[in-house]
């Protein structure tokens, strides 16, 4: 299928012409400030893009007008369908509902009609095809660094998972991790405190979710302290530390690229 498509119904083939697409302005972005007391200025208060609003023109073809009714119900029935893929460009995919749709009624014809349809996107970014790396964990480590290049135009949101090894049982000695972001500072840290959480388990793993901003050992949330960086494109560095010690296992580091 060609496209643009919208939950995989083509936009751009014998039936379906589309000849004009607005996507490439930024979405919405909402800069609110509020005075700062007794100094000059004012200061941001919220700086992040909202929405986004995409439009597309063009033609259904029939051949007859009977056809021309039934291709549009097609079309109809598609568009009604909320939060699908949409696709503009190979391998970016945004998720979409569909806001408005207006399909013209020219006189001097009943077997091809103008189309304009609006898409609106609440998570405003498009996304790419997940990405993924895996490192080995060397028993005894207690810090190792790292270089990640970020693809996109916009911060991602990464997970970072320690799984532990399978062999042994029970407990490790690691009681504590941390995540330190060179570029902006920032470093997230869980350490154990609790009868149940102050070691790793053999067969487990630490997860940092960088989208939920929060930290999983296995399935169970755990506290944490310290702040979640944005990891911006381009080069990221960053360390690992664990506390106690580390009896090994792999590290991964798995993403999903945002285009404005």
């Amino acid at each position: 299928m060609a496209l643009p498509e919208f939950s995989a119904f083509s936009l751009q083939d014998a039936n379906y012409i589309t000849t004009e697409i607005e996507n490439r302005t930024w979405p919405t972005r909402d800069l609110t400030t509020e005075k700062i007391a007794r100094k000059p200025g004012t200061k941001f208060i919220a700086e992040e893009f909202s929405e986004r609003r995409i439009r597309m023109e063009g033609y259904i073809l029939g051949d007859s007008a009977s056809d021309l009714i039934t291709k549009i119900d097609n079309l109809y029935a598609t568009l009604q369908k909320k939060s699908q893929i949409l696709q503009i460009q190979s391998g970016r995919y945004y998720t979409a509902s569909v806001a408005s749709v207006s399909i013209g009624d020219p006189h001097y014809s009943q077997t091809f009609v103008p189309f304009e349809l609006e898409f609106l996107c609440a998570d405003p970014f498009a996304y790419g095809t997940p990405l993924k790396a895996v490192a080995t964990v060397t028993s005894g480590t207690i810090v190792q660094a790292y270089t990640t290049v970020i693809s996109g135009s916009y911060f991602a949101e990464p997970n970072l998972i320690y799984k532990t090894p399978t062999i042994g049982t029970g407990d490790t000695t690691t009681s504590g991790i941390r995540i330190s972001h060179q570029q902006s500072g920032e470093w997230v840290d869980w350490t154990g405190t609790g009868t149940s959480d102050v070691y790793i388990d053999y067969n487990n793993s630490m997860t940092f979710d960088y989208k939920t901003y929060k930290v999983l050992q296995g399935t169970t949330q755990r506290n944490q302290t310290g702040t979640f960086a944005r990891w911006e494109p381009g080069t990221n560095n960053w360390t690992i530390t664990y506390g106690g010690n580390t009896v090994g296992g792999t590290l991964e580091i798995n993403y999903t690229p945002r285009y404005l």
